[in-house]
């Protein structure tokens, strides 16, 4: 079935007396502009990039659980021909409960959506993979990155969003906002699996939040 714009729907045929056509109301004509304007745009690489925001969902553009589960896995299977190293990132603001409570839905959704824009702005290439893991908990997929490179990303990502109190824009003033970042990295291997990997990441994780937060905590390999 080929995608359809959420913009339209109903009958815009002509009309059938070509003598003296009737005129469309402009409601009308703006329909048939838009139909066939997306019946051209669909061969292009443009489409499929809209298509794809589109069948997105998330505070800013992010990818469901259900994208990364299918992802990781045939990543995975890639790597493992390749003999290359998969790193992997959870992460979760620090006592958000507590901010949750105390500033509410909309502060908070604004802010996760500063720390997503955050953390996207680190991770460019169109291999890397930004995902909603569970609840307010994010994973970052990075394919062909070794455990110094994903610390790094990390590292960099943990201190700017900390310095997203400093803007003046920011929904939650006066607020020390951090990150806690749990890292696996491996080579994939027939003897381990991506559930293996996944918990790794989720350890480091619970690690860093057990430390005190506002830390990165790495793990190399997978049991």
């Amino acid at each position: 079935m080929s995608f359809q714009p959420p913009f339209y729907s109903g009958d815009l045929s002509e009309p059938a007396d070509s003598f003296e056509p009737l005129k469309q109301p402009k409601s009308l004509q703006l329909k048939a502009f838009t139909l066939r304007f997306w019946q051209r745009l669909q061969p292009t690489g443009l489409y499929r990039q809209i298509k794809q925001r589109w069948t997105r969902k998330s505070v800013v553009q992010v990818s469901l659980r259900s994208h990364f589960d299918t992802r990781i896995d045939s990543v995975w299977q890639r790597l493992e021909q390749d003999r290359q190293p998969l790193s992997l990132f959870l992460c979760e603001v620090d006592d958000f409960d507590r901010l949750h409570r105390q500033y509410g839905d909309s502060a908070c959704n604004t802010y996760i959506g500063q720390v997503i824009k955050v953390i996207q702005a680190n991770i460019e290439r169109s291999t890397d993979m930004l995902a909603r893991y569970h609840g307010d908990t994010f994973a970052v997929l990075l394919p062909q990155t070794s455990i110094d490179e994903a610390a790094c990303i990390a590292k960099k990502i943990r201190l700017r969003v900390k310095a997203l109190k400093e803007n003046p824009a920011s929904p939650i003033p006066d607020q020390s906002i951090t990150l806690s970042l749990g890292i696996a990295t491996i080579v994939p291997t027939p003897k381990l699996s991506p559930v293996n990997f996944i918990a790794a990441a989720e350890q480091s994780l619970r690690q860093a939040q057990r430390a005190g937060g506002n830390r990165v905590i790495l793990q190399e390999g997978g049991r």
